[in-house]
């Protein structure tokens, strides 16, 4: 596909959400708010569905199976439970003014500043690099989307949207100097972020589903008569064992609340706890929609492109490429694209509260310049 056209579009989708949230904080100043309902909080949580949701869950399928599921299985099961443990953080949080995971793990215990800087180093070294993770699934889908070799790593589409995600950070996120005040431009670009993926990945589905094959019975029934592909249909597919399936339900169900990024929309973010009711349905329906092509999408993706050298990652893109629409390629782009900065976004913002209030802020302190002179 033309570079520039994607660059455009990019450069496109980038400005959208600029005004989208520029709107959003307009509104917000008039008190008129565009974030104070339940939908768009239920949809700024799919933040947790990144890139690695986008494009890795396929990937994870074709040669796992359903082990998949337990990624998004574990915060559903937990989801019904919300109104008891998340509406009664929200409410520590605001009495306290907390303002994120680590505040409100150190207020729990008397208010510890070494735990709050643990709790914020181990967040750190645990999310910077999946930050970067998004930033590389971005630069690989520009490139294949370009039809540029799958195993370079380019540094200009890199550079250019950490660049952008950067300013729209500065500008949205963290240039108030109230750390308790709300983002609502940001929350409402996630949340329409969180469509547009949704929506992307739901048209790939349907593509592939009944556009390359005959509808769902005729890709399990093709997968089927592939003896590699038949053993994935079980819980044990490819050799994941229940162990596994119990880590991955109980590694879920902790991030789905704990995480920097979740804690800063569920928690932080929150207008209204009442918001919660309709979030505790609406949030877990929408990780159920948005995986119900990704077996489609694997195994049709292992059926026409497995002999042909593609990573499983890639299906997303390389499956309308193959079949010459590109311009559900370039869609599907964008729903990864929006699976991506919606969490290096968040995520930045969650981190830079985090560091300024557990790391920078006590070091300063401690310098002699910021002592009072005697």
């Amino acid at each position: 596909m033309n570079r520039l056209l994607v660059i455009a579009f990019s450069f496109g989708y980038l400005a959208l959400l600029f005004g989208v949230a520029y709107a959003a904080e307009r509104r917000s100043a008039a008190r008129k708010s565009l974030v104070a309902n339940p939908y768009v909080y239920a949809l700024s949580m799919a933040v947790y569905c990144t890139a690695w949701a986008y494009y890795g869950s396929v990937g994870r399928a074709a040669h796992q199976g359903l082990s998949f599921v337990g990624i998004y299985l574990g915060p559903g099961l937990l989801a019904p439970a919300w109104w008891l443990v998340l509406r009664k953080i929200i409410r520590v949080c605001r009495q306290q003014r907390l303002t994120s995971i680590a505040d409100f793990i150190s207020a729990r215990y008397g208010k510890s500043a070494a735990l709050g800087a643990l709790v914020t180093g181990v967040c750190v070294l645990g999310v910077v690099p999946y930050v970067a993770l998004q930033i590389k699934a971005i630069a690989n889908s520009y490139v294949i989307l370009t039809g540029g070799d799958p195993g370079q790593h380019p540094t200009g589409p890199a550079l250019f949207t950490a660049g952008a995600l950067a300013v729209f950070t500065v500008l949205f996120g963290v240039r108030s100097v109230e750390a308790t005040e709300r983002h609502e431009g940001v929350v409402l670009a996630v949340a329409l972020e969180s469509l547009v993926k949704l929506l992307a990945f739901l048209l790939l589905g349907c593509f592939v589903t009944f556009k390359l094959f005959g509808g769902f019975a005729d890709v399990f029934s093709q997968a089927a008569a592939v003896p590699a592909l038949r053993q994935l249909f079980t819980l044990q597919g490819a050799g994941t064992s229940s162990t596994e399936w119990v880590t991955l339900l109980v590694l879920s169900m902790s991030a789905v609340l704990l995480l920097p990024r979740q804690f800063q929309v569920a928690v932080v973010e929150n207008v209204n706890e009442d918001h919660l009711r309709k979030a505790m349905w609406l949030f877990p329906l929408y990780l159920l929609v948005i995986n119900l092509f990704v077996l489609p999408i694997a195994f049709g993706g292992m059926l026409r492109l497995g002999g042909r050298g593609f990573d499983a990652d890639t299906f997303v893109l390389a499956l309308p490429l193959a079949a010459g629409h590109s311009w559900l390629a370039l869609l599907t782009y964008l729903g990864g694209l929006s699976a991506a900065s919606s969490m290096i976004i968040v995520e930045t913002i969650a981190l830079s509260v985090m560091m300024s209030n557990h790391l920078l802020m006590p070091l300063l302190v401690r310098l002699p310049a910021a002592r009072p002179e005697t």
